[in-house]
């Protein structure tokens, strides 16, 4: 066995022992279409008032909710390709440390909504997006975690900048970084598959 023989066979055994412990169904065309979702809904704000609680609440309602259905077919449509079940220890360890961020968010989306201070949103999705997404770390792609930073950074700098750039900061946070993480996770699905195809001639 030649060097370069060696070395791609440690890559496919390193990628084997990495499936028994991370997340694997979270796929690059959802977060790319999540985050050109995210660009759009910022971009709609050039046309409707985000000082008016209901196109707030409807654009990204809107972009929350088909992102969040993409991220699901897209998932379903992973488990598919590479043979495994989307209900698996991983998905319930992922959802379990996504839980507390998530309950976060909503408490804290009424609150806001309540008091007609809803513009500070946008900081307060990013902050609690970031903590989730450090949360299930452990489990999911390393981009996860470089996102899950970022989004706690510019969560942290929407406040300091203030309301007037709050759609801005969406559009950044959830928008360019989706679509970061998104090319990350294309690479890596790329490699995955020539592994599967050197493990089917070998």
């Amino acid at each position: 066995m030649d060097q370069r023989q060696a070395a791609h066979t440690l890559e496919v055994i390193r990628t084997l022992m990495e499936r028994t412990c991370q997340y694997r169904l979270l796929t690059a065309g959802a977060s790319l279409a999540a985050g050109t979702l995210a660009i759009l809904g910022a971009l709609a704000f050039f046309y409707f008032d985000a000082a008016d609680p209901v196109a707030f609440a409807s654009v990204w309602g809107f972009v929350f909710a088909s992102s969040l259905m993409g991220t699901f077919v897209g998932t379903l449509m992973r488990g598919r390709e590479v043979g495994e079940r989307v209900w698996t220890r991983q998905t319930r360890m992922v959802l379990l440390a996504l839980t507390p961020s998530l309950g976060a968010g909503l408490v804290l989306t009424v609150f806001f909504f309540a008091r007609g201070e809803h513009l500070f949103l946008p900081g307060v999705w990013m902050l609690c997006y970031g903590q989730g997404a450090l949360a299930t770390s452990a489990y999911a792609p390393s981009g996860i975690r470089w996102l899950g930073v970022v989004m706690l950074v510019l969560g942290a700098l929407s406040f300091v900048l203030g309301t007037g750039s709050s759609i801005a900061m969406m559009g950044v946070g959830f928008g360019a970084g989706h679509l970061v993480l998104g090319f990350t996770l294309l690479s890596e699905e790329r490699r995955e598959r020539a592994i599967r195809l050197y493990r089917s001639v070998a």
